[in-house]
């Protein structure tokens, strides 16, 4: 009690105000005698009074021993000395308390220094003694020779190279914890209060803090070797992964470039193919599988180059910057949240490898869903051989007849079952062509500024086929077409008109199986397909001409010397006898009946061998009569009356075969089918002119004599002959409205010539299907049963599911693409063949903790404990060193780490030359993982 009475008078009280030092993981307390100024020891005391000369001034002789009692504290301290040992005070050492000590406390001595701050944290616990074996005492005696019995202050250069050996009698020092291993570090200071809040519990006192400092690692020697060999799991599974990856991004990359048609492959038609969605699912699955193995991979070969950089002793070091690279890759949006070390970062090779990867990590999903996952898409136009099935001529009105599709059979009602299902189709087709017709014109005359006069400009007539496609029509031999022309030629009005329609026969060979052509339901419903096929055009001929009551004579029969007449209910109009045509000549070689002055028009007479028609009366305004029984004719005749003119209209209609169209046939499932005649174009190759290759096609169109028997019922279906019954039937006074009455086309009009045309097509429709692609008849027989599969050429282009891009700008995605697959190759040639085998990755989040915890404080992350580095930390570079004497890596600036290894570090390592004997593992493990450390160390990098 003397003793502390006369130290604490003789101390200044505000020395607890002065800042202590907090030892690191690899060197013990220092420097804390240097917080006790001399001036403030008094320098009479008693025997056990400790004299300022006995403390050694050198940094290499331990300084004087003072009883904890004396130290003056703050008043908050004084209760407690700071510093405490675990033996009683004054209790010699000796080497086998030393070496009794548990394995895993390593070299350092028995003394166990616990730093306390008041009453803060209670005082550690003694350690108890292991047992006590003959084993032990022969180990204590060895090392007592080898590093305590040394003794003497150490090099000057160093702090504490040496373990001394205290005299039985000898007071516990502070400086007794002498280590063989020096500090890689200067101690961190730490000013403010030596005692933490009792009431705050997730805060670390001093005293914890300080004993978790207080000795070297001597206890964590490591298990295993930094390298990880070719034969272990670890090396498997990632150059799995890194040959996977390769592989399939390669083969993503072909697949894009390339871009395969899948045809039934993928479709929704029956029997063993890939549902469409399953394919899309499928290409994702193996996009996501590919992304995440490429991440798996180059986040490795970033962690080997930059582990292996960090043990390279002439590299520059590895920065927090650059370890943060890999988690750019993991989390892109790491790039936004924590940018403090892009701008380091960011413009070295690997920075700018790791933006690429990142990039395509982002965005590689979605380039296999625009590059390679299966849509549809049109691929190019080609040529091929269709076949269609041929039954009958074109126009055969039997063939016409069985094709209607009634309930009503010939057990029914055998003779006029077909005929009476013909008359519905035709009138209803008829009309609803016509009306389509007049609506477009409806349009056209309300907008009243039309400038169509030209007959290749006006609309057209569409019919609905099967109700799902629209059949276009087109003007054909327009010359002929202008009544000025006419007119002039002819010296009266002349409206002629020639409507092509394309081949009906051309839907029936794309839907047949037998073409093998994907159909719309075969693709979800959603696929289209274009041809455009070279056949011929069904088309029909109108030709109007007006002429005057006296000029129309000779073809009325009432006006015939003789004639047998009647009169009719409308005041002073006669009509023939029910068998008035009896009276008519019938034909021979030399009867051509009358002659008329429009002769050369229609061409009838001895010169071309065809009879003029005749009819039973003049019919009245408004009213149309027609004759389709002319002997050996191809035409039906129509005279009808207008009330707006004294001329009638006698109209000729006759129908052919036209090889100067091709046929058009767009199918699309959620539009429908849109079929067109496409005629009389010189630049036109698909025309049957310019494709087809047959005979036939340079041969003058004959007009078909069958249409006349197929017309002559599409004429009753739509009662044309009303005008004899003088019926005043709406369809005559439409076309009779139409007639023209002045030698030019109505821009607001159609013409009577034009809607006769569109009312008829109905007639071409029926009369082509199933009928011959070609212009001539090449069968013995007129109707084929169960019918011919004729061939003809076409080109097409169809949809099929295909890996490719549908847009134009999604070609951006093709680097995303090459850039996975070039990095992935290079990451294979890395892991196989550049290095042999692989390093522990320090940039994993275990590896890197487990290693940063085991390493000592440095000063140029002061500061960063709470908030993490800034930029100043962010920069600093660090390697990764190792102690052969602990076997213990550790992290190490780099700056730091070319200042070491002298002569003196050289002797350091080797000053533990017993420890491996109190060590778990054997020497060798050391040995082993010494020389790989000095491969690794002495190697080169390149990035």
């Amino acid at each position: 009690m003397a003793k502390d009475s006369s130290h604490k008078a003789t101390i200044p009280r505000d020395i607890g105000r002065e800042p202590f030092s907090l030892p690191s993981t690899f060197s013990p307390w220092r420097g804390h005698d240097q917080f006790i100024d001399e001036e403030d020891i008094s320098s009479s005391h008693s025997d056990g009074q400790i004299s300022s000369s006995s403390r050694g001034t050198s940094r290499g002789q331990p300084p004087s021993y003072y009883p904890e009692d004396q130290i003056p504290r703050p008043p908050s301290l004084r209760r407690n000395p700071p510093f405490r040992h675990t033996n009683p005070a004054g209790a010699p050492w000796n080497d086998q308390e030393l070496m009794l000590r548990p394995d895993d406390h390593g070299m350092q001595p028995k003394t166990e220094v616990v730093i306390t701050a008041g009453d803060c944290t209670p005082p550690r616990e003694e350690r108890p003694a292991a047992r006590r074996t003959k084993f032990k005492e022969m180990l204590s005696r060895s090392l007592s020779s080898t590093l305590l019995g040394k003794s003497g202050s150490s090099s000057p250069a160093t702090n504490y190279n040496t373990i001394e050996e205290q005299p039985p009698g000898a007071p516990a020092q502070q400086h007794a914890e002498n280590y063989p291993m020096d500090s890689v570090y200067p101690p961190s200071m730490v000013v403010g209060d030596r005692c933490s809040s009792p009431d705050d519990d997730s805060d670390v006192d001093l005293d914890e803090l300080a004993a978790r400092y207080e000795r070297p690692p001597l206890d964590c020697n490591s298990r295993r070797d930094v390298y990880v060999k070719r034969r272990s799991w670890r090396f498997t599974i990632l150059a799995a992964l890194s040959v996977y990856s390769t592989l399939l991004s390669g083969l993503w990359l072909f697949v894009s470039i390339f871009q395969p048609r899948y045809g039934r492959g993928i479709s929704s038609s029956d029997g063993w193919k890939m549902a469409p969605s399953t394919a899309t699912l499928l290409c994702t699955l193996v996009a996501k599988t590919i992304e995440m193995s490429f991440v798996t991979v180059f986040v490795a070969f970033l962690g080997q180059v930059l582990t292996r950089r960090a043990f390279v002793r002439k590299a520059k070091g590895v920065t927090l910057a650059e370890m943060t690279m890999r988690n750019w890759v993991i989390q892109p949006g790491s790039l936004l949240t924590y940018r403090e070390g892009i701008p380091y970062a960011a413009p070295t090779f690997l920075g700018v490898l790791a933006l690429i990867a990142t990039l395509c990590t982002m965005f590689y999903t979605t380039a296999s869903d625009a590059m390679v996952s299966p849509k549809l898409k049109f691929g190019g136009w080609e040529s091929r051989s269709l076949e269609g099935l041929v039954k009958a001529s074109y126009a055969n009105p039997f063939y016409v007849q069985k094709a209607c599709s009634t309930p009503i059979d010939q057990k029914l009602d055998p003779e006029n079952a077909a005929p009476s299902c013909l008359d519905v189709q035709y009138s209803g087709q008829s009309y609803h062509n016509l009306l389509s017709f007049m609506g477009e014109w409806h349009t056209i005359h309300e907008n009243g500024t039309s400038t169509k006069d030209s007959l290749s400009v006006r609309p057209v007539g569409k019919h609905n086929l099967f109700d799902n496609t629209t059949m276009v029509s087109t003007w054909i031999e327009t010359e002929f077409g202008d009544p000025k022309s006419s007119f002039a030629a002819h010296g009266r009005i002349v409206n002629n008109v020639t409507l092509a329609m394309p081949h009906a026969g051309v839907y029936s060979a794309a839907t047949d199986p037998h073409n093998d052509i994907l159909q719309p339901d075969d693709l979800a419903g959603v696929g289209e397909y274009s041809i455009r096929a070279s056949v011929v055009s069904p088309a029909v001929n109108v030709m109007c001409v007006n002429l005057a009551r006296d000029e129309l004579a000779p073809l009325i029969y009432t006006r015939w010397p003789n004639a047998r007449t009647e009169l009719t209910d409308v005041p002073g109009q006669r009509i023939g006898v029910d068998d008035w045509f009896n009276d008519v000549p019938h034909p021979s070689d030399n009867e051509w009946l009358n002659r008329t002055v429009v002769d050369d028009i229609f061409r009838w007479g001895p010169k071309y061998h065809r009879r003029p028609p005749v009819f039973q009366l003049y019919p009245i305004d408004f009213n149309m009569i027609t004759n389709t029984s002319v002997a050996n004719s191809d035409a039906i005749y129509l005279l009808a009356k207008s009330g707006t003119i004294d001329d009638y209209t006698l109209c000729q209609l006759n129908s052919w075969v036209t090889p100067k169209c091709s046929t058009e046939f767009d199918v699309s499932g959620i539009t429908g089918g849109y079929m067109r005649a496409h005629c009389e174009d010189p630049d036109d190759a698909n025309s049957y002119i310019a494709a087809s290759g047959n005979a036939d096609a340079h041969s003058p169109p004959a007009p078909s004599g069958d249409w006349r028997n197929l017309a002559d019922q599409w004429r009753l279906s739509m009662d044309l002959n009303g005008g004899v019954q003088n019926n005043n039937a709406s369809n005559a006074r439409i076309m009779t409205n139409l007639i023209l009455n002045a030698p030019a086309l109505n821009p607001t009009l159609p013409s009577m010539a034009e809607a006769l045309a569109v009312l008829a097509s109905s007639t071409l429709v029926a009369g082509s299907l199933g009928s011959t692609y070609r212009v001539a008849w090449q069968y013995a027989e007129m109707e084929l049963d169960p019918g011919v599969y004729e061939p003809f050429k076409a080109s097409m282009r169809t949809q099929q599911y295909t890996s490719s891009h549908v847009m134009s700008w999604q070609a951006i995605f093709y680097p995303v693409l090459a850039l996975v697959f070039v990095i992935n190759v290079a990451c294979l040639l890395y892991v196989a063949f550049f290095r042999p085998g692989l390093v522990s990755d320090y940039t994993e989040p275990q590896n890197l903790f487990a290693v940063a915890v085991n390493s000592p404080p440095s000063a140029a992350l002061a500061g960063s404990c709470g908030h993490g580095p800034d930029s100043a930390g962010m920069v600093a570079p660090w390697r990764v060193g190792y102690s052969a004497a602990a076997n213990h890596y550790f992290f190490e600036e780099a700056a730091e780490s070319k200042k070491r290894g002298g002569p003196a570090d050289t002797a350091r390592q080797s000053v533990a030359s017993g420890s491996e004997l109190l060590s778990p593992y054997s020497g060798r493990f050391r040995g082993a993982n010494y020389d790989n450390y000095k491969r690794l160390s002495s190697s080169r990098t390149w990035l």
